[in-house]
């Protein structure tokens, strides 16, 4: 082997390395997903009594969530999960009005327009999620929050559903896929959805 064939064979190593390097990470950052979390705990009241008759209905599939670890896959697959929920949630909130006075939900008007733009945010940064293969297991979760939604005497127990199920991904995607999150000052992952 001469030395141009030499030179040029680490010549392309050093390039294939460099694409490697540069070619973006599909993550989300943890510190925006986190305050996602609380700007929706902080949105309103808890959920309430009367609309726990929905939970049969309306409940967020465990399965979605593969099992706790670090390693490529199940992380693509876990932030899949959140990213997908926000996504649908986003549809969700662009689809249908949000029932206000008496018998709908009185959530802050600020807190969820923050909340929304984050959630924008979030969906546009983890864009590149969207490639990842879900199972259906979540669009029938969706189409069933869809319909009660549709029903105007169950609209603000929906709501709340959606809500309530939203902060359990977040807090689940926190706290057992952590370090699948990238993180902007560097720190351990630690119980981040409190």
């Amino acid at each position: 082997m001469t030395l141009s064939s030499v030179l040029l064979v680490l010549l392309q190593v050093c390039s294939l390395q460099l694409m490697v390097a540069a070619m973006p990470k599909c993550q989300l950052q943890g510190d925006l997903v986190m305050s996602t979390h609380h700007l929706l705990r902080d949105l309103g009241e808890e959920f309430p009594v009367h609309c726990r008759v929905l939970n049969t209905n309306i409940s967020f599939p465990d399965s979605a969530f593969p099992a706790k670890t670090t390693n490529h896959p199940q992380c693509r697959q876990a932030l899949w999960v959140v990213y997908e929920s926000l996504r649908e949630a986003g549809q969700i909130f662009g689809d249908h009005e949000l029932p206000v006075g008496e018998g709908g939900v009185t959530w802050d008007n600020a807190k969820l327009e923050d909340f929304q733009n984050l959630q924008f945010r979030l969906l546009e940064e983890g864009s590149c999620l969207s490639r990842v293969s879900g199972s259906g297991v979540l669009s029938s979760y969706f189409s069933n929050v869809t319909a009660v939604l549709q029903q105007q005497e169950s609209a603000a127990c929906g709501w709340m559903a959606l809500r309530r199920d939203l902060l359990r991904v977040l807090a689940t995607g926190l706290q057992k896929h952590c370090t699948c999150f990238t993180w902007r000052d560097g720190h351990k992952c630690r119980d981040h959805a409190q």
